[in-house]
């Protein structure tokens, strides 16, 4: 049995962990983090992905050993898999890499020697060449004593698993031999293995993919922005564009945010600053832009002093704030002067629902009932599905108080519109100023 070691169990590291233990590898989950290795032993979840609990309690102590130290059989192991995710905040800034040149640099005393190196992080492109050049500081040659390879990680939250064993895997190589190493390891996974010309190719293919999904968005969030502007429903406009003609297939407008999506343009413009002698920056860069605009817009159409934000995941039924535009949209009330209240169902429950210190400490957590009840402005952030089996149309109608309520996912329209005591506004439909 072949033994892998897969570095940072976060969103990737854990759901590849465990897809390759059950693809009959050995596999060391390093996480130096030890609160989340304990609860890992326990048989805990540090945070929920379908399918995932079950591929854990098959498999752990068994095939899955987690691990905060470096045991004999992380350094016996013949693939290192490194899943630290970057640190990366506002463009123009530079990404943080310190985290993932500390786990190089640990691999480096551990001994690279006859390893096969596989990066499944978000880098800016170059980033893997520079890894090699650190790596043979050490008088060894890649290809000849040790392979490296980037193989990106394009997984989607709620379906990590799934994805995981049937996405195309690229695999950006430096030469045959690497090639044939990585390349045995993804079979055994699952998916089409793809291979492109070098390891920076496949850097790019990973920028461009969350680029390219970013500005689709945006393109739809412009249309919204033009529509209001113009007292028409852009929701029409895009679902009467589409109706029976096959050429589009032009999203609903909405907030754009994430772990990825958030970030993944800028990390592109990073490098495309490089090049840009024209005068101004690339297309996604200005799809990125529009997409953050959409939360000074949303803030400007508040009333009243209390704001609820309701949802604060960047994604319907996921827990995760990382990126989130609600967390945008409460930082720019806070500014404003706002008494800010929030709720979500998944609150504090994991890592990856904890707000920020500087919004812990200048917010209200309530539960939604008390959310809705107290609030001048109602911001329907996120659309969980427990918002829509909670009824919240039906309580809303039912306090008679008036109020703003914004919908940024349009999930109550036509509910609301006809209650007097009631603003609604939904994204897209004319109602924004």
């Amino acid at each position: 049995m072949i033994t892998i070691s897969v570095f940072a169990l976060g969103r990737t590291g854990l759901p590849l962990s465990l897809v390759c233990a059950d693809s009959g590898f050995k596999v060391i989950g390093v996480d130096i983090n030890k609160e989340i290795v304990d609860q890992i032993k326990k048989g805990e979840l540090p945070f929920y992905e379908p399918k995932m609990k079950e591929l854990l309690d098959k498999h752990l102590n068994k095939r899955f050993i987690p691990t905060n130290t470096i045991t004999k059989e992380v350094k016996n192991s013949e693939y290192f898999i490194i899943a630290i995710g970057t640190r990366f905040n506002k463009y123009p800034e530079k990404a943080s890499l310190t985290n993932l040149y500390s786990v190089i640099d640990e691999i480096r005393k551990i001994g690279v020697k006859n390893k096969t190196i596989i990066l499944r992080v978000t880098l800016p492109v170059g980033t893997t060449d520079k890894i090699k050049q650190r790596i043979e500081e050490d008088g060894i040659k890649e290809g000849e004593d040790f392979h490296l390879a980037f193989v990106p990680e394009r997984l989607m939250e709620g379906r990590a698993i799934e994805e995981e064993k049937t996405l195309p895997k690229i695999i950006g190589c430096y030469n045959e031999q690497g090639y044939k190493k990585v390349k045995n390891f993804f079979e055994k996974i699952g998916g089409k293995i793809i291979r492109a010309s070098n390891p920076k190719t496949a850097e790019m293919i990973k920028l461009i993919d969350n680029s390219w999904r970013n500005l689709c968005f945006s393109f739809a969030n412009e249309i919204a922005y033009l529509s209001d502007a113009n007292g028409v429903n852009a929701l029409e406009v895009i679902r009467s564009a589409n109706d029976g003609y096959k050429r589009n297939n032009i999203p609903l407008p909405g907030p754009v945010s994430g772990y990825c999506l958030g970030k993944d343009p800028y990390l592109l413009e990073l490098s495309f600053d490089k090049i840009a002698v024209r005068g101004f920056n690339s297309v996604w860069f200005y799809g990125r832009r529009a997409n953050d605009w959409l939360y000074q817009k949303i803030v400007r159409e508040v009333n009243g002093s209390k704001i609820a934000v309701i949802g604060l995941s960047f994604k319907k039924d996921i827990d995760d704030y990382r990126n989130s535009h609600s967390l945008e949209i409460i930082d720019l009330l806070i500014k404003e002067g706002y008494h800010v209240l929030v709720t979500d169902p998944y609150l504090d429950k994991t890592p990856y629902t904890r707000l920020p210190d500087q919004l812990e400490r200048n917010v209200e957590k309530t539960n939604l009932k008390d959310a809705l009840k107290n609030a001048d402005t109602i911001i329907i952030s996120t659309a969980h599905s427990e918002y829509k089996q909670t009824d919240i149309p039906k309580f809303l109608k039912n306090m008679k108080k008036e109020m703003t309520i914004i919908d940024l996912w349009n999930i109550f329209e036509g509910e609301l519109e006809k209650c007097k005591h009631i603003k609604y506004i939904g994204l897209g439909r004319g109602d924004l100023k």
